[in-house]
């Protein structure tokens, strides 16, 4: 859009906005917010980003002290106000807290804002699928960063709202699985001939108790994902995967046969064929492994992981010939592979994609 087409529907929106909100929002704000409403995302952010705190927590009307110290400080925390932008303005908040990646890992004032203008728009039914959504893709926007404590905190605040949601669940789940797997990773393993001390088995005991209540607490948040959204094949995943870790493994083959079921992207399929080859392995049943790993090879035959699994089982059948060849597939593929091996990315959970997800959802609010 031509800077003069953006200047008119900026001007046909102020004009449209309620007498409420002009009240409530400040000229210099609701401008930039009707800005990228009306597609000058760029731009409008590019301002908005520059204001300082203060400012911020001045201008912003969810964040103005002043405001809610008066009578109406009631109606400045309500949608309401904003008419027709809240959407926009939690979005435009959205944008300056990706540019500024410390503004995720502190309290700065744009995850203040959006938070709260997220929550005022969960009191609006015509509001609350996109107020959720936004939940969702915040709370893996800091999981896709590793910062699973914020990751944790984020979903947890979005189901105090939205205890229904399946994707909320499975991210509280997904970081619970990865917390297990660290705590695992960090107990201490000592050869068998070694004096171990009694420090050394404290630790180690105690580390194996935070292993098991890792997997516990995602065991629940994923069943809980699934009483919400059974169609969600990535929690039937990871319920395998957590009841493989606790040993398990019927309740494993069952979860990763049921992910299987449900999937209806070659992702999670590659991973339940993958996981259920491993079950086979671990139970001596080479030939059932080597199936299975077939079977993911199939699926992605540019993935390494597939590759090297099949090799192994390969080799453990007495097929070193077999073996060799799947290691020299699974290197031939690499440097042109058009996409990451979905092992590799398991730890990011159902953060995959988040990026992308957000800026769908921010074209949908700015309409040029």
């Amino acid at each position: 859009m031509r800077p003069a087409s953006v200047l008119t529907a900026v001007a046909v929106l102020l004009a449209a906005i309620p007498i409420a909100s002009a009240q409530v929002l400040s000229p210099a704000y609701r401008t930039l917010v009707v800005r990228y409403a009306s597609g000058d995302r760029l731009g409008a952010a590019d301002d908005l980003c520059g204001w300082p705190d203060s400012r911020i927590k001045k201008e912003v009307p969810i964040l103005n002290s002043e405001w809610q110290g008066t009578t109406l400080g009631a109606d400045a925390m309500s949608p309401s106000v904003w008419g027709t932008l809240p959407r926009a303005a939690l979005m435009l908040h959205t944008e300056c807290v990706q540019r500024a990646p410390g503004d995720r890992k502190l309290p700065g004032a744009h995850v203040t804002a959006a938070w709260s203008i997220a929550r005022t728009m969960t009191r609006e039914p015509a509001l609350r699928p996109f107020a959720r959504r936004w939940y969702e893709a915040f709370a893996e926007l800091a999981q896709a960063d590793y910062r699973w404590g914020h990751a944790l905190d984020w979903a947890e605040r979005g189901l105090d709202d939205f205890a229904g949601s399946g994707v909320l669940w499975l991210v509280k789940g997904s970081i619970e699985e990865m917390q297990a797997v660290q705590a695992a990773q960090a107990t201490p393993s000592l050869p068998t001939d070694a004096p171990a001390s009694v420090d050394t088995l404290q630790s180690g005991l105690l580390l194996r108790r935070d292993v098991e209540r890792y997997l516990r607490a995602a065991r629940k948040s994923l069943r809980a994902s699934l009483h919400a959204d059974p169609s969600l094949a990535e929690a039937h995943l990871r319920l395998g995967r957590v009841a493989w870790r606790l040993g398990d493994t019927t309740e494993a083959r069952a979860d990763f046969e049921a992910a299987l079921a449900r999937s209806g992207e070659p992702r999670t399929s590659y991973l339940a064929q993958l996981f259920l080859g491993r079950l086979e392995e671990d139970a001596g049943r080479d030939h059932d492994a080597a199936a299975r790993y077939e079977a993911a090879v199939a699926i992605g035959p540019e993935h390494q992981s597939a590759h090297l699994a099949l090799s192994h089982a390969r080799l453990r059948l007495g097929d070193p010939a077999a073996a060799r060849r799947e290691v020299e597939l699974a290197l031939a593929a690499g440097g042109r592979r058009k996409e990451r091996d979905p092992l590799w990315l398991y730890p990011w959970g159902p953060a995959v994609g988040v990026e992308e997800r957000l800026e769908a959802m921010k074209r949908e609010v700015s309409t040029p």
